[in-house]
């Protein structure tokens, strides 16, 4: 019969073997020790996953995404337009 599953408490940290794992990493699923573990909204991370996690939030909107605003605002501005005209021209023929 196999004893039960090791914890987090009693596996190794994978940055130094000699501490006790406090944590695991959410993307590399590492054990880590307390010194190694960082905790950003609320998820636990290893020094590299953080670093990696943090230089893909600094990344900002790509210019393809601001290019295809333009036209999209283009369009609505037309079609608010469009619809004033034909309703002053519906409330003028009232």
């Amino acid at each position: 019969m196999a004893g039960p599953a090791p914890t987090a408490a009693r596996r190794s940290c994978a940055n130094h073997p000699d501490r006790p794992a406090h944590a695991v990493c959410m993307a590399c699923r590492k054990a880590v020790c307390g010194e190694c573990a960082t905790e950003w909204d609320g998820i636990n991370y290893c020094v590299a996953c953080l670093a990696a996690q943090r230089k893909a939030s600094r990344k900002g909107p790509s210019r393809l995404g601001w290019l295809g605003l333009i036209p999209a605002s283009a369009a609505l501005f037309a079609l608010a337009a469009w619809l004033m005209a034909w309703l002053g021209a519906f409330a003028a023929s009232l």
